[in-house]
């Protein structure tokens, strides 16, 4: 395990991280969870460049954030402003959070949550939402212990064949 307590660099994400993120997102999804024959992201498909990049990071409505040691990005987390409900309100969404193995357990992560909700903060939204797929209840559970809670909002999805 590497020790980045006190070199770790929290910053927005740029578009010329996406290859570096993809490189950390890549780590991460291959790592198997111990006493299973599965991966942390099993259920998620690959991550591609294009789908980093149409987020426009470093946008007007970009959140994301790299964390980086020594220059190297070692995590990220991946938001956004959304207007969602009704009445409407302006929130930030997390979309993906995701810390190098190496550097896990080292509150990497909660400080990219928490600079996030900073940015939201600083930007006068007072809302940030954690999308999670029902099946990560590790993810979950980490949430809940930085102070989120399960919301109302139940999602519903159609898709289309193609």
């Amino acid at each position: 395990m590497a020790s980045a307590e006190k070199e770790v660099k929290i910053r927005p994400m740029e578009r010329r991280d996406i290859d570096a993120v993809l490189a950390v997102y890549s780590k991460i999804r291959e790592e198997k969870i111990p006493g299973t024959k599965r991966s942390r992201l099993s259920y998620r498909g690959t991550m591609t460049y294009e789908e980093v990049a149409s987020t426009n990071p470093g946008g007007p409505l970009d959140l994301s954030l790299v964390a980086e040691v020594n220059g190297q990005v070692i995590g990220f987390i991946w938001g956004r402003l959304a207007f969602v409900g009704i009445p409407i309100d302006e929130v930030g969404i997390i979309h993906m959070l995701i810390v190098d193995p190496d550097y896990q357990r080292q509150g990497i992560a909660a400080r990219l949550v928490d600079a996030l909700a900073e940015r939201c903060h600083a930007r006068g939204v007072n809302t940030v939402r954690a999308v999670i797929d029902e099946r990560h209840w590790e993810l979950q559970n980490y949430f809940q212990r930085l102070g989120f809670r399960r919301s109302e909002l139940v999602i519903y999805t159609r898709t289309f064949k193609s």
